[in-house]
């Protein structure tokens, strides 16, 4: 007999330690390596190491919101996060190292989204207010979504040289639209907790009836022009599959939350942040076959 319990408790610690969305990153670049016809290597854990990092000191700074948006997660954090953290840093250490020696464009370029986490997670002072970059509206979607679509793509094309074209931009760009999606509804589950912490979200501002109908405008508006794409001929079906794929997963979890069937921090945690693993064996199976 399946013991529900296990398996809950596993994939709490898959997702409170960060490792589950860090695993997304890789997948994303498994996505990469397959729209390139380029054989997977070490590469792709590239993507794992600065986004597990990066999360796993965002947890610390966050603990204030997580106390009153997500108190399982604290509490794993309080035991834990100094033990992932050491092994985040370390991973990360020796990727800053491999990535200098392979030569300076390289580790400038690991450096980047690392230093863009820290400011985006830490206090600075601006017209004698403390405040972090987060705390800014709108700031803080678009500066994860972008993010993303750098770590996942644009880095690993970097060290496997693959030419700058196309469709490595539309993969980034489909990487943003997702992540932005995803970044403005996950502010849902934060919503007691932003605003304590001083942190301004569309949610937080506008309401929670404006930014779900926010979200089906996106969700239709980001596939629509990526079709528009394939029918005017610069976006390839690869990639298009993949558009459609993942709008329907985002409608998805929309549909989840509005019909009140699954919690909202189990919904943002598992089913949200899992997103791009699902993409990643999606593109597997349909590239087998």
């Amino acid at each position: 007999m399946v013991n529900l319990v296990k398996i809950s408790q596993a994939l709490d610690f898959l997702v409170f330690s960060n490792l589950y969305i860090s695993l997304g990153a890789m997948s994303l670049s498994y996505v990469l390596f397959k729209l390139a016809g380029t054989q997977v290597d070490y590469i792709i854990f590239i993507p794992f190491l600065i986004m597990f990092v990066i999360y796993t000191f965002n947890r610390k700074t966050d603990a204030r919101e997580d106390a009153l948006s997500d108190p399982n997660k604290f509490k794993f954090n309080e035991l834990y996060n100094k033990y992932f953290l050491a092994f985040a840093f370390a991973g990360f250490g020796l990727l800053v190292v491999f990535s200098f020696t392979k030569g300076i464009k390289y580790g400038l370029e690991v450096l980047m989204p690392f230093a863009i986490g820290i400011l985006y997670s830490s206090r600075i002072s601006l017209k004698s207010k403390m405040i972090r970059l987060k705390d800014i509206l709108f700031f803080k979607n678009f500066i994860v979504a972008i993010t993303w679509a750098f770590v996942t793509v644009i880095i690993p094309a970097s060290f496997l040289n693959i030419p700058f074209k196309q469709d490595i931009y539309l993969l980034s760009f489909f990487v943003f639209s997702r992540l932005l999606i995803s970044e403005i509804f996950c502010d849902i589950k934060d919503a007691k907790g932003d605003p304590e912490a001083g942190t301004k979200t569309i949610v937080t501002v506008y309401g929670l009836s404006f930014t779900n109908k926010l979200l089906f405008f996106l969700n239709i508006a980001f596939t629509l022009i990526l079709i528009i794409g394939y029918w005017v001929g610069i976006l390839s079906t690869f990639l298009l599959e993949i558009c459609i794929f993942s709008a329907g997963y985002g409608f998805f979890y929309i549909l989840l939350y509005n019909l009140k069937l699954i919690e909202i921090n189990k919904l943002s945690n598992i089913i949200v942040d899992g997103q791009f693993i699902t993409v990643g064996f999606f593109v597997f199976l349909t590239t087998s076959l």
